[in-house]
């Protein structure tokens, strides 16, 4: 979870770890012999009004999320409720976290229907996206918000599954090749960087693996997941900067950096162009590939209205500013200044 971008978030945060630590403490024999406080059903339901109400407005207030995942807090509530109240105590109330924990199943076993949704109708998935005339980064998404669901969960199973996608199956594909294409990574050390990655990772994982398995294999079994994990992201971030490079096109500026960001300009759009290297502003959406030394943008793309860009795990963005920086700046100025004399 995210912080809000609000001066009263850090109150909110502030006042939630409070409310949480206070009621954790009120439970513990040592305090309550301290404070000589005794328990009655008055301090049991104050609990749960901070636990259940008051904890989840907060976090509401705090973080950005969704109203699904405060009402997961609600039953995260219920069950730390559940954990530091005594039983004596918390009896007349088990209803409550059971009505709870069942409300969070039933939409738990909904959203499994739309992943044995989203399996079934890749088909009609892969017909839209073939339909699109565009890459299967910029595609897929739209294609299973349009068959499927716009959930959360749908988004990132969505993005899991386009990494595989680029991680084992796109070896055979290549980058497209007219006139509207412009490189991204052929003069900085991405690739390299990110093969530089795929060692160490793997190195790591023979040594920690070969230690840990002894003494902790079950720690050993979940870091040996992780980082298979890690280098199959690593490939898909490879193999994304090698076969999407900048393409202007059909009155469009499609631009993608790993699975990290990607967007999809209506060259229309742009109101002004600011040419030379520099630190963006802060809000500005940068697409630039990494390198050993401190690099930057080359232009800077100011819109006359913000656009929806599309971030890891399918989250959405708008930005009113991009900055680029590319293998060829003058060729892309050269594609930009013949669509500006078209219009």
């Amino acid at each position: 979870m995210v912080l809000r971008n609000s001066k009263w978030s850090l109150w909110a945060l502030a006042l939630l770890t409070l409310v949480l630590f206070s009621n954790v403490m009120l439970y513990q024999p040592i305090v309550q012999q301290f404070l000589a406080i005794e328990l009655d059903r008055g301090a049991v339901l104050g609990s749960l009004v901070d636990l259940v109400i008051i904890s989840p407005a907060l976090a509401y207030a705090a973080f950005k999320m969704s109203k699904k995942q405060a009402a997961g807090f609600v039953v995260f509530g219920l069950v730390m409720a559940r954990v530091i109240i005594p039983e004596e105590f918390f009896a007349p109330y088990t209803i409550l976290l059971y009505s709870g924990i069942s409300f969070e199943a039933l939409f738990f076993l909904a959203e499994l229907c739309l992943i044995f949704l989203l399996f079934k109708r890749i088909p009609d998935i892969r017909a839209e996206m073939r339909s699109s005339q565009s890459g299967s980064i910029f595609s897929f998404f739209p294609a299973v918000e349009r068959k499927v669901s716009r959930l959360p969960l749908i988004r990132i199973v969505a993005s899991e599954i386009l990494m595989v996608y680029y991680g084992f199956f796109s070896w055979r594909k290549k980058p497209p090749i007219h006139d509207g294409v412009v490189t991204m990574h052929h003069k900085t050390s991405a690739i390299a960087m990110n093969i530089m990655l795929i060692h160490a990772v793997a190195i790591e994982t023979i040594g920690l693996h070969w230690w840990l398995h002894s003494k902790f294999p079950i720690l050993s079994f979940i870091l040996l997941i992780l980082n298979v994990y890690s280098v199959l992201l690593v490939l898909a971030e490879i193999q994304i900067t090698r076969l999407h490079p900048v393409e202007v096109e059909n009155g469009e500026l499609r631009v993608v950096q790993g699975l990290r960001q990607r967007l999809i300009l209506p060259l229309s759009n742009i109101e002004e162009i600011e040419w030379g290297e520099k630190k963006p502003d802060k809000g500005t959406m940068v697409f630039m590939q990494k390198d050993f030394e401190e690099i930057h943008p080359q232009v800077i793309l100011i819109l006359k209205e913000p656009v929806e860009a599309t971030l890891f795990m399918g989250k959405k963005e708008v930005v009113s500013k991009v900055a680029l920086r590319v293998d060829d700046p003058e060729k892309l100025k050269r594609l930009l200044e013949q669509h500006e004399k078209r219009a």
